[in-house]
C-alpha cells in the first residue's frame, strides 16, 4: 500500500512523522514495531484520511501478517504539524553509523591479522563520516555518540564515535576540509594499537596492576607503528595517533611531552577521547551521562585538556542535547529545555507541560535513544 502523504505515530503528547511518501511493506511495519514505540497507533495526514481508510482492509492484511493488529489509523489533531520530528531521517542515521561500526569492524580485523590497515578503506570512511557531520544535525549525532553499545563491540564503536566528534569540533573550530577529514581517519585510527593487548587486560572489571597500565600505555606506539607499517606519511595523523595521551603537563605517555610540542590533532582527539571513554559503561565503571561529563570539564577535571578546546566543547554541546529526552533517575522520559552554562549537572527539563529544574535528587542518568540498541 503506498501512502501518498505523511504517516506519524503518537508518542505522548507529541506526534512523530513516521515517513512521508512511501509503500508500506510487512517489512516496515516489522522495523517500526522493533522500536520501543511499536505499540503505538500510527496516523495519516488529514486530507489522506478518507483515501487510506478506503484501503484498510489491505493494511489489516499487512498486520495479520505480521502476527497482531493492535496498530489503526486515526486522524491526527491540525496542531501536529510544527514541531515534528523525522524518524526516517534518525533511522537512516542509526544505519548508516552500524554500518560505519560494520566496516571498522573489516579495518580492525585486517589489522590483527596482517598488523596493517587499508589506507583507501580508512579514507573512504574519513569521508563518509565528514559527509554526514555536514549533512546531519549535531543532535542526531550526539545521540549515535551516546547510545549505548556492546562490550564486544567497544573498540568499533570508540573509533567512529571519535572520528565523529573530531569531525564535529573541527568544524566548530573552522578547519579547513582537508584537516577535518585528516581529523576523522586520525580518530578512527588513535586507538588501533589496543589490538595488540590482550582482552583480559582491556576489559579487567578491577584496577590495573602496573605492569599492566605499563602494556596499555604502549598501544599509542604501537597505533603509529601500524600507521607507518601499513604506508601513512601524514605527519598530522600520525601525530595525533602518537600523542592523544600526552598531557599539558608533561606527565602523559608515550613521550611526556607539553603543550607547546603538542600538535593540534592530538589535542583535539584528546577531548574526543575523553568525553566518549566517559559516555561509554565499561566492565570498571558504569556510563556517565553528557551533563556530568560537561560539568567537569566546565571545573577543569581534566586539566590535561586544551582549555580552548574545551570551551568550544562546553559552548557547542548544550545546543545538540537540547530538545533531547532523558531518562531522569526516577524512571521517567523528560525532554531537555535549557542547559546551565554554570550548572551543567542539573539541566531544566519538562515533562507533561511543567518545567522542572533536576537536582541531586532528581538526576539526567543518560540520554534516551529509542534506535539504542542499533
Amino acid at each position: 500500500m503506498y501512502i501518498e502523504g505523511e504517516m506519524y505515530f503518537k508518542y505522548g503528547k507529541s506526534y512523530i512523522l513516521l515517513c512521508k511518501n512511501i509503500t508500506i511493506t510487512p517489512a516496515l511495519l516489522e522495523k517500526f514495531y522493533q522500536t520501543k514505540w511499536g505499540n503505538h497507533k500510527l496516523y495519516i495526514e488529514e486530507r489522506y484520511f478518507d483515501d487510506i481508510l478506503a484501503l484498510s482492509e489491505q493494511f489489516k492484511q499487512l498486520q495479520e501478517e505480521l502476527g497482531g493488529d493492535k496498530h489503526v489509523f486515526e486522524k491526527p489533531p491540525k496542531e501536529t504539524v510544527s514541531g515534528i520530528i523525522d524518524l526516517t531521517a534518525k533511522i537512516n542515521l542509526h544505519s548508516d553509523y552500524k554500518d560505519l561500526r560494520d566496516r571498522l569492524y573489516s579495518v580492525m580485523d585486517t589489522a590483527t591479522k596482517e598488523n596493517r590497515v587499508s589506507l583507501e578503506v580508512t579514507e573512504s570512511l574519513a569521508e563518509d563520516v565528514n559527509r554526514k557531520i555536514e549533512l546531519t544535525d549535531p543532535a542526531l549525532l550526539i545521540e549515535c555518540i551516546n547510545t549505548l553499545r556492546d562490550p564486544d563491540d567497544y573498540l568499533n564503536a570508540h573509533a567512529a564515535n571519535v572520528a565523529m566528534l573530531n569531525g564535529m569540533i573541527g568544524t566548530w573550530l573552522r578547519l579547513p576540509p582537508d584537516d577535518i577529514d585528516a581529523l576523522i581517519k586520525t580518530g578512527l585510527l588513535h586507538d588501533i594499537g589496543k589490538l595488540r593487548i590482550s582482552p583480559e587486560i582491556l576489559n579487567k572489571p578491577g584496577e590495573l596492576d602496573e605492569a599492566e597500565f605499563t602494556k596499555i600505555k604502549k598501544h599509542t606506539l604501537f597505533s603509529y607503528e601500524i600507521l607507518q607499517f601499513s604506508g601513512e606519511t601524514d605527519n598530522r595523523i600520525l601525530e595525533g595517533v602518537l600523542s592523544h595521551h600526552e598531557k599539558l603537563n608533561g606527565t602523559g605517555y608515550p613521550n611526556g611531552i607539553k603543550l607547546d610540542q603538542l600538535s593540534l590533532f592530538a589535542r583535539v582527539t584528546a577531548v574526543s577521547d575523553v568525553y566518549d571513554a566517559m559516555v561509554a559503561k565499561r566492565p570498571y565503571k558504569d556510563r556517565n551521562s553528557p551533563f556530568k561529563i560537561l560539568a567537569e570539564f566546565a571545573l577543569h577535571k581534566f586539566s590535561h585538556l586544551d582549555i580552548s578546546i574545551v570551551n568550544i566543547f562546553l559552548e557547542k554541546m548544550p545546543a545538540a542535547l537540547a530538545g533531547k529526552n532523558v531518562l531522569l533517575s526516577d524512571g521517567r522520559i523528560a525532554k531537555i529545555v535549557y542547559i546551565n552554562p554554570h550548572n551543567f549537572t542539573y539541566p531544566i527539563v519538562e515533562i507533561e507541560g511543567n518545567l522542572i529544574s533536576t537536582s541531586p535528587d532528581l538526576e539526567c542518568v543518560s540520554m534516551e535513544n529509542f534506535l539504542a540498541e542499533a
